[in-house]
């Protein structure tokens, strides 16, 4: 190893082409919920017709689901910046999946009853 070079794993030399995926996970502000789907913003702009890992986190619990993305909208801030706005359609909602948003739905509606109180 030569004295500048500082990693600590071994490095192989890809000759050619070689195909491979990432999967980061970033939190997304959810907009409005359905059971159908969700409104999120996001930083980064999802292709249309993609479908995407989602996992919705209420307290302790998490739901893993997949949704495709059906619309895109971009969203210019104050500061120069952009972000996104992106319309998902749920598809593998399972039983335990609708539960988990019917939750995070009535626990909005009870904040929103107390905000108005």
């Amino acid at each position: 190893m030569r004295l500048a070079d500082r990693r600590n794993a071994t490095r192989f030399e890809i000759v050619g082409e070689l195909w491979g995926s990432v999967q980061a996970l970033e939190p997304l502000r959810v907009c409005n919920l359905t059971p159908e789907g969700a409104l999120v913003e996001s930083v980064a702009p999802l292709p249309v017709g993609s479908v995407q890992p989602i996992r919705l986190v209420q307290g302790a619990q998490a739901t893993d689901l997949r949704a495709a993305v059906r619309h895109l909208s971009p969203v210019h801030l104050a500061g120069g910046g952009r972000r996104y706005r992106v319309g998902l359609e749920f598809l593998n909602l399972d039983e335990d999946a609708a539960k988990s948003i019917g939750n995070l739905m009535d626990e909005h509606r009870e904040h929103a009853v107390q905000d108005e109180a």
